[in-house]
């Protein structure tokens, strides 16, 4: 049984992580989906949005963990076995997203803690409920959340980060957005329909401009400034001829 649902309607890719029961925690057969399904939707050209939600109350509460077997030691593992077990996947996971060349909106209600809270942050755009939180919560277990760093570090500051990381605070949707993890919020109980209207915008769009943006803003601040002028000169051009 998947616990990934896909449904297409009007250009717009609707992904929810549909494991309510467990808080929406992914595990690695889910991942592995999740990368399917963004790989494949961004090279429809029918489509122009993906949108990932998750069913119920919350949008993610992490990564979930098998648990051990009653009177068995857990298996130790080697440091290879862990990279190409757990953290290659969560990598091959987070460039999926940033490889998209169509926007992927997050939108969260609940709890996106952990690894669900790095992927919500992650998408080009988060929108929030004003009942959503979020949170870094690996340090209470003693795990440093590597991982999860290296998918944010781009859009909080350091300072701010750190902060989220050592002390391990649950934060609003509010405090998100001030730290620019979040790119709107919404009242809960107008949430559903504010979250149709911005994709509904969102496809008013042609798709090459769409794509043009998310891959100026992927690409562009890692150049120098001369280079990031010419470079969107150059995407811009390419864009207004492929319109006319």
């Amino acid at each position: 049984m998947s616990h990934i649902t896909l449904d297409i309607k009007e250009q717009v890719a609707h992904i929810v992580i549909n494991r309510p029961q467990d808080g929406n925690k992914l595990d690695m057969a889910m991942i592995h989906e999740l990368m399917g399904h963004f790989t494949a939707l961004g090279s429809r050209a029918d489509i122009k949005v993906i949108h990932l939600s998750g069913q119920g109350r919350d949008f993610s509460n992490g990564r979930l963990v098998p648990p051990a077997s009653p009177g068995v030691a857990p298996a130790h593992k080697s440091a290879l076995e862990i990279r190409s077990q757990v953290t290659d996947p969560i990598l091959s996971l987070y460039a999926t997203i940033r490889r998209s060349p169509i926007p992927i909106v997050s939108s969260i209600r609940g709890v996106a803690h952990g690894l669900g809270c790095a992927v919500a942050v992650l998408c080009d755009l988060t929108l929030a409920s004003d009942q959503a939180r979020f949170s870094l919560p690996e340090m209470r277990s003693n795990i440093p959340p590597t991982l999860a760093i290296s998918a944010v570090m781009h859009t909080v500051s350091p300072k701010a980060l750190a902060h989220l990381i050592y002390s391990s605070d649950e934060i609003s949707a509010a405090q998100a957005q001030s730290l620019g993890m979040v790119s709107a919020v919404y009242p809960d109980a107008q949430f559903d329909q504010e979250v149709q209207a911005y994709l509904q915008k969102l496809c008013t769009r042609p798709r090459e401009a769409l794509c043009a943006v998310k891959e100026y803003l992927l690409l562009a601040p890692s150049l120098d400034h001369e280079s990031a002028a010419r470079y969107a000169s150059n995407l811009l051009a390419s864009v207004m001829s492929s319109a006319s």
